[in-house]
This record gives C-alpha cells, sequence and structure tokens, in this order.
C-alpha cells in the first residue's frame, strides 16, 4: 500500500488538495504498450519453486479490471515471481470486495504468478471506529489508528476481520500471504486527514484500558519512576497482539505456505520508538513468518545518489536481522518509484535500470531471497475527509479508479522494461528445484 507513514506526503497531500484536481475516480486509464509478454509463463501449473521471489506491489483499484490479466502477464514477463495485491485508500477491502479479490488471484495464478494480500494498513481501512477501542495520546486525544493493545477490540473485531480474510482465501491457488504494512503508525487526531500529534503528545496509548491494566497515572516522561515499567507493559501488549495476529489467521489458515509478512517503513527501527511506542520489534518479529523495514531512496541528478540508496538498503538490513536474529526471514521491501519526482508532472528519470539493479544485487549479497519492490502500478494516495470514502473501493458491483502518478511507477515507464525484465528475468534462470 502507499506508504502512508510518511508524514512528508500527507502535509504535502494537504497542500496540494487544491491544486491537483485530482482525476475522477471513474478515470478511463490508457495503457502504454503491452510490451513482451511471451515470456510469461503460459499455464498455471504447478511451477519451480524460485531461488529468488520477486514480487511487486499493484493497487487493484488504480488500473480498470480490464487491465488486470494483461498487467499480470506483463509482470510475468518481467521477472516477478509474485504479485502483491493491495486496494488503495481500503486495505480492508479485501473483506468486502472479495469477487473481484479472487478474481485478481486467479488471474494471477493463470499468468504464473502467486498472490499476498496486503490485507492491513492502520489508518486507510474500512473497519468501523469506536472511540473506546482506538489509540489515545497522552493528553487525551483519541487517535484514528485502533489501540492494538487492547485485548477486547482484538478478540472481537480484529479477530473477525482476519478470519474472514483467512477463510475467503485461504483455497485459492497461487494464494502466498498475508501481509501487514506501516503496522505501528500513529494516526492523526479524531479523523483519517486529522492533524498530527504534536513533539511530546506522540506517545502510546493512553486509553481506558492502558489506565485500569497499568494504573494511574500513566508515566509520560523519563522522569516518572514507572518509566521503564510503562516500557515493558507496552512492549508485552505488542507482543500480545502479535500473537493473536498470527493466531487468529493460522486458527482459519493453517499453510505454512501461505507467508505471515510484517513491515514497516525503515524508520521503525530507531531506538526512539522503545519509548515512544514501547516497541520491542524482536519481540514482535518472532510470531510473524516473515518481516521487513522498507526504504525509499530518494534519486536525483547528483552522482552519488545511487550509491546513497544501496548504502540505505544496507543499513536497513543489517539492522534488523541485528534487531531479530539470523533465522527469522527477511523480505526485502523497496521502492522503485522516486519520492522525489512523485508529484512532477514530467515523466520520472529515476531510478534507472541499473539502480534498482545495485539495490538488488546489495540486498542478495545480503542473503535476501525474497525482493519486493513498490510498485508495478499504484495510484494516488491522496484524499481529504470528505472524499475519502467516495474513493474506496466501496461494495458496489464496480470501484472507482483511483488518480494516477503519470509515468512514475513500472507499469507505465516502458523504457525500463527490457532492461528490467532481463536481469529479474536471469535471477530465476536455473530454478533450484521443487514445485509451488
Amino acid at each position: 500500500m502507499r506508504r502512508i507513514s510518511c508524514f512528508r506526503h500527507v502535509l504535502l497531500a494537504v497542500a496540494l488538495a487544491a491544486a491537483a484536481a485530482c482525476q475522477r475516480t471513474e478515470t478511463t486509464v490508457t495503457p502504454p504498450a503491452a510490451g513482451d509478454a511471451s515470456r510469461a509463463p503460459a499455464a498455471a501449473a504447478a511451477r519451480p519453486t524460485p531461488k529468488v521471489r520477486v514480487s511487486g506491489w499493484y493497487w487493484l483499484n488504480s488500473a480498470p479490471k480490464e487491465d488486470w490479466a494483461r498487467d499480470f502477464k506483463q509482470m510475468a514477463a518481467l521477472g516477478f515471481t509474485d504479485v502483491l495485491f493491495g486496494w488503495g485508500l481500503d486495505a480492508a477491502a479485501f473483506g468486502t470486495r472479495v469477487a473481484d479479490s479472487t478474481e485478481a488471484i486467479r488471474l494471477a495464478h493463470e499468468a504464473g504468478l502467486g498472490s499476498y494480500l496486503c490485507i492491513w494498513h492502520p489508518t486507510h481501512n474500512n473497519l468501523e471506529r469506536k472511540a473506546e477501542f482506538q489509540q489515545v495520546s497522552p493528553s487525551g486525544q483519541v487517535l484514528f489508528t485502533f489501540d492494538t493493545f487492547n485485548p477486547v477490540w482484538r478478540q472481537t473485531q480484529w479477530k473477525e476481520y482476519l478470519q474472514r480474510v483467512a477463510r475467503a482465501y485461504r483455497n485459492q491457488p497461487g494464494f502466498a500471504g498475508y501481509v501487514f504494512d506501516d503496522s505501528f503508525m500513529q494516526g492523526g487526531v479524531g479523523t483519517q486527514g486529522g492533524p498530527g500529534v504534536k513533539k511530546g503528545d506522540d506517545l502510546l496509548s493512553y486509553g481506558a484500558f492502558e489506565k485500569k491494566a497499568f494504573g494511574e497515572p500513566l508515566p509520560t516522561s523519563k522522569a516518572d519512576k514507572r518509566w521503564e515499567e510503562w516500557i515493558a507493559k507496552r512492549a508485552e501488549w505488542w507482543e500480545d497482539w502479535a500473537r493473536d495476529t498470527v493466531g487468529f489467521i493460522r486458527e482459519i489458515d493453517p499453510d505454512k505456505a501461505h507467508e505471515i509478512y510484517l513491515e514497516d517503513h525503515d524508520y521503525i527501527l530507531d531506538p526512539i520508538h522503545r519509548e515512544k511506542k514501547g516497541l520491542d520489534f524482536a519481540r514482535v518479529a518472532k510470531h510473524f513468518d516473515a518481516v521487513g523495514a522498507y526504504t525509499m531512496a530518494e534519486y536525483d541528478d547528483s552522482p552519488d545518489t545511487g550509491k546513497k540508496a544501496v548504502e540505505r538498503t544496507l543499513r536497513a538490513i543489517r539492522k534488523i536481522r541485528e534487531i531479530v536474529g539470523p533465522d527469522r526471514k527477511i523480505i526485502y521491501t523497496f521502492w522503485i518509484a522516486n519520492p522525489k519526482e512523485e508529484f512532477d508532472p514530467q515523466p520520472a528519470k529515476y531510478p534507472t535500470v541499473e539502480q534498482i539493479a545495485q539495490i538488488a544485487d546489495a540486498a542478495r549479497a545480503e542473503g535476501i531471497t525474497h525482493l519486493d519492490m513498490y510498485g508495478y502500478r499504484i495510484g494516488d494516495f491522496r484524499v481529504t475527509d470528505e472524499n475519502w470514502k467516495q474513493k474506496w473501493p466501496g461494495t458496489g458491483p464496480s470501484y472507482p479508479v483511483t488518480g494516477q502518478f503519470p509515468n512514475k511507477f513500472l507499469w507505465d515507464r516502458p523504457a525500463l522494461h527490457d532492461g528490467f525484465g532481463r536481469y529479474f528475468r536471469g535471477l530465476n534462470a536455473a530454478p533450484a528445484g521443487g514445485t509451488r
């Protein structure tokens, strides 16, 4: 999904809302030339297990449904082994648009691709909000994000949603797993587009459950005598959330071939989140099949721009490996669009195929066997409180197509396709054996 946790983009979205004159949600998208899809697998039969799994994010509602089959064949031709589906602006649409989602998985399978589903984003989801189950800042402001610490919420709304999704997709041919995106982000005040909390008020969480379970007053700084105890208690609650989350899914879908992947922006590796959120990432990570800390490298015309992107890649992978240990699978998710050019009306210049390959090479040298790229086809994430629900995928017979970022993501940067395909097809030119 779109990386809403990057508050720079959220603030920019507000500033640009009036000027953006975003495309009507009924926009008809003109696709680029389909390219050489002849290299895509012709059948949906069991296929060799790839040496390197290569997945790309795809917002289903960023494209007309008629484009799906062609796009998935093109992805396979470019060397992708899997597609990571999202419903833009509403991750929980996998619980409401089951027929469309199942059709996408089927079409991807026919193209030779496995399908991961991004089933969670803390703010961009359609689940009903109730104040008693939302995060609360130290000053008492109710946030738009759910209070993951609250066991009543986990045992009711959270469990029902996760198990509904697992039942819907567990038996679909080609289904590969569940993805939790931007998992530790903190929402704005009150609404999806509400203002962020101020510095010093950005601690989690201070609602009625926490007051009763820990005792009042709840600590808010190192000056409080129970501060370290408060950090430890929140770390325990985060682990409770992780254990329940995976457990709820596995009650319905025990197939470990369906990976449960937890990821967030690489900022989450900063130790400051131990104090702000009570997050002990290692304790949370051990409950998931795979974890990741994605990167958003920013490119420009400077001669060392590619080198900086590689250095950030190495920092993120090495840090998360230090945290989770040698045995936990790491999926490395990285942007193949350029945040610096995302709002520029001109076609993107960066990243180039060479820059993308440099990141992939660096990740593989660190032992990464699953490269996950954001993204193949992604829509415009900019919404307001007034139009957000109108831009949702909804539950009707059709869905509104999101606004576009023309010539920014891989699907409509056709000049990259030949070189990209040669590199990524080459990663699995000699299959390791086995079938999926």
